[in-house]
């Protein structure tokens, strides 16, 4: 009887590489770990968590709300009487920093030490993903980038819901890869969860659905129309029955209409004024925009909602300045309009520290040159969809905002991986010239 010795060296090598790749991971996640933990010992330990004098902010919000929820006391407004419903934010990562606070580590710093574990695990699908699609040399190159990168870090020792926002967007990749490899009812219900996940820490996620999950599922070649249909179906009726408690539970809790969040009136307003349409704010956005005309009285979803409306009158007064505001929007979002003057904002507005904005912004211009050289290996081995998806999902949100580069979180998670793959492809060009530099050579 004649066997495939061919058979058992592949399975051997995929055993073999499995191995090393979680022996690798747990190292890549412990440098990303230290990457984190060392800038909050070294600049933010003894950062207040709101400057004094200065107006509340998210960090107190996150940190304040997941106390109140271990308490018992529900998802409440920290910022007002302990009582007062809120959905100012989804509820993905208080629900994330209220987990320890049950455990008791509910201070400041031990909840930027767990924002900061929590944003090095993307390691983990950033090496599944990579090694998976391009090998192991890859999946080490992406998880070392994931843990160094400091737009993946930059937020952890603020407090803000970016640090559950990578890891789900690296999960999505991964997730999305596995549907592109087999689109079995399972993956998509699987890709379908994750996303959810993105959905409850940052409300523009949501779009991913679309512009992810229906496109990849939708025309995949190897499905009929009808499995496309019903698996898109399914994977609709999977978040829905997801996100049911929020959407209900927001639902009793408000006046107006508010589904994710009841944020998105007061982001429209304070991005839409004249501070924002020209001059050094062009872009950008501004206290200024917020007159106090738009507080009626009522819960916050009322407030919301005029402030929507106060927006939107804006925008509609002034429709033929949109071309440049959202080009402005969108370049400060990339880092290619007026990124000096960002990284300022940054530092003062956002509470960076100089030095890691401005590696941060090296970084992230090196990002974007190796994900561009990787398209070609990329669509050979999975699906562009993906990545796109996530960078354009970024687009959207800063054409419809402010340019501000703590939303580019998802798109940065989505450069770093299709980077990796650049540099495969870098070392495969490299390998490839010497071999035939190797071949032209004359023997003796």
């Amino acid at each position: 009887m004649r066997t495939d010795p061919s058979g058992s060296q592949r399975y051997s090598c995929a055993v073999s590489g499995a191995s090393a790749l979680r022996k690798w991971a747990l190292v890549a996640f412990g440098v990303a770990v230290a990457v984190r933990w060392g800038v909050l010992a070294v600049w933010f330990w003894d950062l207040p968590i709101v400057e004094p004098g200065a107006p509340l902010n998210d960090n107190l919000y996150y940190h304040g709300s997941a106390n109140l929820l271990a308490e018992g006391k529900g998802f409440v407004n920290p910022f007002l009487d302990r009582a007062t419903p809120t959905a100012a934010h989804p509820p993905g990562f208080t629900v994330f920093l209220s987990m320890f606070s049950v455990l008791g580590i509910d201070s400041v710093g031990g909840h930027r030490l767990a924002a900061g574990a929590l944003s090095a695990s993307v390691v983990f699908p950033t090496g599944l993903l990579l090694q998976r699609a391009f090998g192991l040399r890859a999946a080490l190159v992406g998880m070392a980038i994931a843990a160094a990168h400091p737009p993946l870090w930059m937020n952890d020792s603020l407090i803000l819901s970016e640090s559950l926002a990578i890891p789900a967007a690296a999960w999505g990749l991964y997730a999305s890869h596995r549907t592109w490899e087999d689109p079995s009812l399972r993956s998509v219900l699987i890709l379908s969860i994750t996303l959810t996940v993105g959905a409850y820490t940052r409300s523009e996620s949501a779009l991913l659905y679309l512009l992810l999950l229906v496109p990849l599922v939708g025309f995949h070649p190897n499905l009929a129309w009808r499995a496309r249909v019903e698996r898109v179906g399914a994977a609709a009726v999977c978040a829905l029955v997801l996100l049911a408690p929020w959407l209900i539970r927001n639902a009793v809790s408000f006046d107006e209409p508010v589904y994710l969040s009841s944020g998105a009136g007061y982001v429209v307003e304070i991005g839409n004024c004249d501070r924002t349409y020209s001059g050094n704010f062009l872009g950008y956005w501004h206290s200024d925009c917020d007159d106090g005309s738009a507080w009626p009285d009522g819960d916050e979803s009322v407030v919301g909602a005029a402030k929507l409306e106060r927006g939107r009158e804006y925008i509609r007064a002034h429709l033929t300045e949109q071309p440049k505001v959202v080009a402005a929007r969108i370049g400060r979002m990339f880092g290619f309009y007026r990124p000096l003057q960002s990284l300022d904002f940054d530092i003062f507005l956002e509470r960076r520290e100089r030095l890691h904005a401005n590696i941060g912004l090296v970084s992230h211009y090196l990002m974007m040159a190796l994900a561009a050289f990787s398209v070609p290996l990329w669509r050979r081995r999975t699906s562009l969809i993906p990545p796109l998806a996530m960078i354009a999902s970024v687009v959207m949100a800063a054409a419809a905002s402010f340019g501000i580069s703590r939303y580019r979180v998802i798109a940065d998670v989505a450069l770093v991986v299709l980077a990796a793959a650049g540099i495969e492809r870098l070392l495969q060009l490299c390998a490839a010239r010497r071999s035939a530099q190797v071949v032209r050579e004359p023997l003796g």
